[in-house]
Parts: structure tokens; sequence; C-alpha cells
């Protein structure tokens, strides 16, 4: 009898196990006036085992916050944080952080501040000494032990940070823009060191959990990237990483990869909205694009510079291009050109920046001119009614009754950061000025007036 044949499948092959996770994590803090601002939003995101996971966003996002939850430093107001599938209890005994800024004892020597870090653990003095060593000479502190924080580099100051990090013997090491505060050679030094450790097999080392706002970092240093968008912080897209190491930064498959990282933010942050459809007699206007829109926290001074480049430089269109010649990262690039087309003084088709007609004649105009455009245009924005509406009845008001109006207007916004914004644009457009001494704002009067 002939046997039945049997079709044999190879088991799918295991992912490696969750170190940390978030699920379904929203986090909201209260604010001035006491309302709720929502600074991440139903995020869902798991470290696992054995990769360097970089999560990729612009300031003010909510990168540290997602990086506190995990590691327990800050409890998620719906959600649930898990460590290694457990709900997460206190803080997470399995992670370290290396912070932005140094952040050591000053009156402290190099080995001793490592030696902060074990002092959550209970430990016979010959063990903390020897854990203490290892974690100098893991990231090349030998003969510093003695040193004190004044009398070393950032960049040894941040070496460091990251072995006061490293000497609890971490499974996770979550960087927190850990190389922003240094100058460019020590950075990349530092970030190659960094993927040499967590290639190491002598260490308890298992994941690196980085967040940045730096495209070319998060593709040197991570097998997966994730990107955050922000108000509120929510994560879109999530790319693999399979460029071999060490990675050259000037290979196709590497600029391939952080242009599309680069298209994604920009198409999302400035997207290319068709013009307003026009008015038809018996039609009721769309209200679709006439909602309230939030203003980026950027300075004029910034907005007229960006312009004055556009002018000078005709060619310089490429919004890539233009951030490398102000020398600004790309997310503060993207806020400071999302500022200007607002104002309607720009223009971004797919990735350029392009002078409108409008600000071709603001740039040709004096001071007067500047100020008066400026003005118009600040009138044809929703958000600066919320103020103006006020002024109109009485000089002045106070700042928190504004606070509580545009944090109804704009939930997932810092009314601070809005309203400090929005003094410094009506100062320039010549309609308002702030008292820190009353906490007012007030009808700033007009200069020939004034002089009359």
């Amino acid at each position: 009898m002939a046997q039945p044949s049997v079709t044999l499948t190879a088991p799918e092959p295991q992912k490696p196990p969750v170190i940390a996770e978030l699920r379904n994590v929203t986090k909201s803090f209260v604010v001035a006036g006491g309302s709720e601002m929502k600074v991440l939003d139903q995020i869902d995101l798991a470290v696992h085992e054995g990769e360097l996971l970089a999560l990729l966003g612009q300031s003010g996002s909510g990168k540290s916050t997602i990086l506190r939850c995990l590691t327990g430093l800050t409890e998620p107001t719906i959600g649930r944080v898990l460590c290694y599938g457990q709900p997460l209890d206190g803080i997470n005994p399995h992670a370290s952080i290396v912070f932005q800024t140094f952040a050591l004892y000053p009156w402290l020597t190099v080995e001793q501040n490592v030696a902060v870090g074990l002092m959550s653990k209970h430990m016979s003095r010959s063990d903390r000494d020897a854990a203490v060593e290892k974690a100098i000479e893991l990231i090349g502190l030998s003969n510093y032990h003695a040193a004190y924080p004044r009398e070393i580099s950032g960049g040894m100051r941040q070496r460091v940070g990251i072995a006061r990090a490293l000497v609890s013997a971490p499974e996770i090491l979550c960087l927190d823009e850990a190389f922003s505060a240094l100058d460019v050679l020590t950075a990349e030094n530092l970030r190659h060191e960094m993927i040499s450790l967590w290639h190491k097999k002598d260490t308890s080392l298992k994941s690196i959990f980085m967040v940045t706002h730096n495209i070319e970092e998060a593709v040197e240093m991570a097998t997966r990237i994730c990107i955050l968008f922000p108000r509120p912080g929510r994560l879109g897209l999530v790319l693999e990483n399979h460029l071999p190491y060490p990675r050259d930064s000037k290979s196709p498959e590497f600029q391939n990869l952080v242009r599309t990282i680069h298209e994604t933010i920009t198409t999302l942050t400035l997207p290319d909205l068709p013009p307003e459809p026009t008015p038809v007699a018996g039609v009721p206007i769309s209200r679709a694009r006439n909602r309230m829109e939030s203003i980026p926290y950027v300075p004029v001074g910034q907005i007229l510079g960006l312009l004055s480049i556009l002018r000078d430089t005709p060619d310089l269109t490429n919004i890539y291009d233009i951030s490398n010649e102000i020398g600004k990262e790309f997310g503060e690039t993207i806020g400071i050109v999302k500022a200007a087309e607002i104002l309607a003084l720009v223009d971004t088709p797919k990735n350029d920046v392009q002078l409108t007609e409008l600000g071709q004649r603001f740039l040709s105009e004096d001071r007067i001119g500047r100020r008066q455009i400026f003005n118009d245009q600040i009138h044809n924005l929703r958000i600066f009614h919320i103020i103006i509406e006020y002024l109109k009845l009485q000089d002045e008001v106070e700042a928190d009754q504004i606070l509580k109006d545009i944090a109804s207007a704009l939930p997932y916004d810092n009314p601070e950061k809005i309203l400090q914004t929005m003094v410094a644009w009506g100062r320039y457009a010549g309609i308002m000025d702030f008292n820190a001494n009353t906490r007012t704002v007030f009808v700033l009067k007009d200069e020939d007036e004034e002089h009359s």
C-alpha cells in the first residue's frame, strides 16, 4: 500500500523576547489653566532583545516621554507598560538611561560618579569596586579615575555618563539624545563605540533604545527606526534597517533610506494642499480647511532669515540643502518653513521651498511695509483671533484667560509656548505685547500715535 505523502514545513522563526513594551499608551499633562495637554496618543512600541531601536522625531514630539514611560520614570495616563511580558511596577530594573546633558556631580570624581549607578544595589565593597572598574575600562576611561568633571572634555564627561549607566549591568541601554550636546567628531566617535559595545558578547547589554531628532544618526546606528509625529505624539512609519555594519553614510543604500525618512516627514508636516475652491453661488463653503491651526514655536528672526536666504541664494530651494545651509536639524528647519508657509510667505511644492509673490514683496518693503504685511497675515490666522477679539474690547487681557482659550482650541499643544510665539509675532506686527509683571497681553500703540 502506498504511503501517504507528508509535506514538511519549516517552523516560523521565533521573535526575540520583548524586554520593554508600551501597549496603547496615552500620556497627558495638566498645563496652565488646569486643562490637560495630550502628549502621547495610543502608542504601541516594543523593544526586543538584540535590536538597536531608534525613535526619531522632532523636538517636542514626545520622544523623551516615551523613554520615561518605558523605564518607569513616568506612568502613562492610559495604557500599560510591560517588562518581559509582566506589568511594570516602578522603575524598570533591566534599563539604564544616558541623558542629553552630562548630569554629573561636579564634586565627585569619575570613579565616584560611575559608582552612583550602583546606589540602589546591595553589594559588597569589593564587588562594587570591580563593577566600577569594569565599566570605566569598558568605556575607555582608564587612568581618569581620580579626575573631576571640570578637568575632562565634554566627550569624556558623556563617557562617564555612559559608564554610570552600564555599571549596573542593564539589559537595555536608553540613550536620550545622548550625542546632541557634543561636537561632530566626538559624537561620531561615541556612536561607533556604542555600536561596538552593543555587539560585545561579554556584557549584559542586549538592546539599545535611542531617541533622536537626527535622521542620519538613526540610519547610521539603528536596526529598526520608528518615526514619531507630534501634537500629540503618535507613531507613524516603522522601517527595518538591514544595512550591514559599519555603515557608509555616502553609500546609495544609506542615502536612499535617509531620503525616504526625509520625504515622509516633509509630506506629513508640509503637505501639498490644493488651492481653496472658488465660492459658487448657492453652494455652502466647506469648513474642512477652515479649522483652527496651530503655529510652530519659531521666532520671527528665523522666519526672516529663511526668507533672506531664499532671496540671496535663488538656486537653494531643496529643503534638505536649506537645512544644511542654515545649520539646523531637519526638524527645526521644518518648523521654520512651516511658519513661513502659514504666513503665506513661502510655498512648499514637493521637497522645495519657494518664495511666494507676497514673500518677494515682503522682502522689497522697508521696516514699516514689512510690519504691515506681517500684520495682515496674522489677522488671517484664526488662532490669533483669540487675542485680537479680546483686545478689540479692552486694551489689556489676562494671560491666564488666553491660555485657557488656547488650551481649549488646541488641546494637543503647549499653550504657554503658543502664547509666547503669538506675542513675539504680534509684537513684530505692531499688534500686541506682554507685561511679565502683571501677566497681561496689551495693545501695542502705533508708533506714529506715540510720537504725535
